[in-house]
């Protein structure tokens, strides 16, 4: 196994690697109302209009000097209560430590901008990793993920292949769950009540990497025509076909009615207690809800957007609760967002002239920019740990044999990626499918309704027998 596996980015925990000086393409999180990177506040001094304020002065004179508190705290002191967060500070190693992590300390002795305080559970992952010839090892360093991260996972089965999904909507109808993630295109139909009890109906489209609640199955009864003769077209046939439908609401409790024939790949959303092995869940289900170590796979989700090897499946080792400080580099040309543990072994200064030394430079005004757009999703994101553990070994997993569904067993990146983003790119333009061989495309799907005119709707009020496999 080569050692590049082991390599990863020397910033360990620069997860958003850009400052806020960019187009608007870049900043979507940025609202109409807010102001721009580089406008100077009313509280500010005006900054030069034509040097960058980051560079050296022309007349060779100083630049400006932060006098910094001759106090010293400790992290747990920075609250906003206390008036120690959202300033200038630098932190230092505490003396007699000698044991920052390193991807912690090429932040220090520097300014920095102390944004926020958050308190999370995180689960400790490694990546598993197959070789050329078909053996599962685990391998990089370590991988923090925040309860609150917006991924989907998926359990690996005994036998690491994909786990199982529902393959159509009829079957999802079997099943009946609260909720359910598309992660193919649908056609539905939204019906439309009309004056004089008649119903008709309008085309509804649901995106890849939707969540929808399960609301109850109909049956709708449609008149459909055909005209008749070879040659020429002499009269029209009309028959009546009845379509079996399953009732969902969207995010925006707007009602879609998908045909049972539609297919697809469908998993269910788990709920404490389900033993089926088509759900999906969060990382705060699989923390609160299972032994760890546990295998996982990232469906769909946000990958470490740090250079390293990220295959989507993992090994949770453990979990435990980090309350942390998230900031920013201030001092440079491109700013970085990091995370401080409140156990970090370290003390603070705070900047007593904060305004006169920074107010006017762009680096600074970058750096608390960065915190204000990026900060709370930043801390919801996957990252390196700051011990930049390279160094541990590569253990080997043996699956068991494989079962006998006929399932894909490559690994491959991801199966759908990001449906957490800084940019306004649409959910469904992250969909890939890597690893199954019967992919369903939209072009694929059949249509949302019978095209011709609803004569009856009504709900189907049966018995549903459900299937909770466990993988």
């Amino acid at each position: 196994m080569s050692s590049d596996f082991n390599t990863c980015s020397d910033m360990a925990e620069a997860a958003i690697d850009t400052n806020v000086n960019q187009t608007s393409d870049d900043t979507t999180n940025v609202s109409p109302g807010d102001e721009p990177v580089h406008e100077n506040g009313d509280d500010d001094p005006p900054a030069p209009r034509d040097e960058d304020p980051t560079s050296a002065p022309d007349d060779n004179s100083p630049p400006p000097e932060i006098i910094w508190s001759d106090r010293k705290y400790g992290l747990g002191d920075l609250t906003e209560e206390s008036g120690l967060l959202q300033r200038m500070c630098r932190f230092s190693e505490a003396p007699g430590t000698g044991n920052m992590s390193p991807g912690l300390k090429i932040y220090s002795e520097q300014p920095v901008w102390l944004h926020s305080r958050h308190n999370k559970r995180h689960a400790k992952a490694r990546t598993i990793y197959k070789d050329t010839n078909g053996a599962y090892f685990e391998v990089g360093q370590t991988l923090l993920i925040p309860d609150d991260f917006q991924g989907w996972f998926e359990l690996v089965p005994p036998d690491f292949t994909r786990a199982r999904y529902c393959r159509n909507i009829a079957e999802v109808a079997s099943v009946m769950p609260k909720k359910i993630f598309t992660r193919t295109r649908l056609k539905g139909i939204r019906i439309v009540e009309e004056e004089g009890e008649g119903q008709s109906y309008l085309e509804r489209k649901v995106s890849a990497g939707s969540i929808l609640r399960v609301k109850g199955t109909f049956s709708a009864k449609w008149r459909t025509s055909a005209e008749t003769g070879l040659v020429k077209k002499k009269s029209k046939n009309w028959t009546t076909v009845e379509e079996q439908y399953l009732k969902c609401l969207d995010k925006d409790e707007k009602e879609v009615m998908i045909p049972f024939k539609q297919k697809g790949k469908f998993n269910i959303i788990y709920e404490k207690g389900s033993k089926d092995s088509r759900c999906i869940l969060h990382m705060k289900d699989i923390i609160s809800n299972f032994s760890l170590p546990l295998k996982v796979r990232l469906l769909f989700g946000k990958a470490p957007v740090n250079p390293c090897i990220f295959t989507g499946m993992l090994v949770l080792k453990s979990h435990s609760v980090c309350e942390s400080i998230v900031g920013s580099t201030a001092s440079n040309r491109r700013n970085v967002l990091f995370e401080l543990p409140l156990d970090l072994p370290c003390t603070v200064e705070v900047a007593e002239n904060e305004r006169e030394s920074c107010g006017h430079q762009r680096a600074y005004k970058d750096g608390k920019k960065l915190c204000q757009l990026y900060a709370v999703s930043y801390s919801s994101l996957i990252k390196l740990s700051p011990n930049m553990d390279t160094d541990q070994e590569m253990y080997q997993h043996i699956p068991t044999a494989k079962a006998k569904r006929g399932a894909d067993d490559t690994l491959q990146t991801l199966d759908l990626i990001t449906n957490i983003s800084l940019t306004d790119e649409p959910v469904d333009t992250f969909i890939q499918e890597f690893s199954d061989t019967d992919s369903v495309q939209s072009a694929d799907q059949s249509g949302g309704a019978v095209k011709g005119s609803l004569m009856e709707l009504k709900e189907i009020t049966t018995d549903t027998a459900r299937d909770d496999t466990l993988c």
